[in-house]
Formats: C-alpha cells, structure tokens, sequence
C-alpha cells in the first residue's frame, strides 16, 4: 500500500494547538479522499500541539502537530 507523510510548514500556531480545528481538518481530508472514517481520538499536548488518529475502512490517519519557536540564540 501506500504510506504518505506530509510535512507543512507555516502553519498559524493557533491552529497547531486546536483540536477542534485540527480534528476539523482530519476529517475534511478524509471526506474529499472519498475515505471511510470509522472513528477518531485526538488530544492536546503540553505545552502546545495535538495528535489526532482516525481508524479507516481502508486504512488509517494521523496528525500530529507541534510548534517550535527559534530564538536568536539557537
């Protein structure tokens, strides 16, 4: 089968930590996939990010978002 990974960049840091907006995005890209979800679980992480699994008819999904903050000194 096939095994994506994506990695987006760029991403407001108020969407990265939302599970509502990211469990909200899961879902819109399974439904324009034509993909079965089954069901899904996803939780908040500390101190910022949220990881989403969705179990598929065909398959399955994960998200996991994370924000990291570069300073002058790193």
């Amino acid at each position: 089968g096939q095994h994506l990974l994506i990695d987006i960049k760029d991403v407001d840091s108020s969407f990265l930590n939302s599970e509502e907006r990211v469990a909200t995005a899961m879902i819109e890209l399974i439904n324009e996939s034509k993909l079965t979800l089954l069901s899904y679980h996803c939780h908040s992480l500390v101190p910022i990010g949220v990881s989403c699994a969705g179990v598929l008819l065909e398959s399955h999904v994960a998200f996991h978002t994370w924000y990291v903050v570069l300073s002058d000194t790193d």
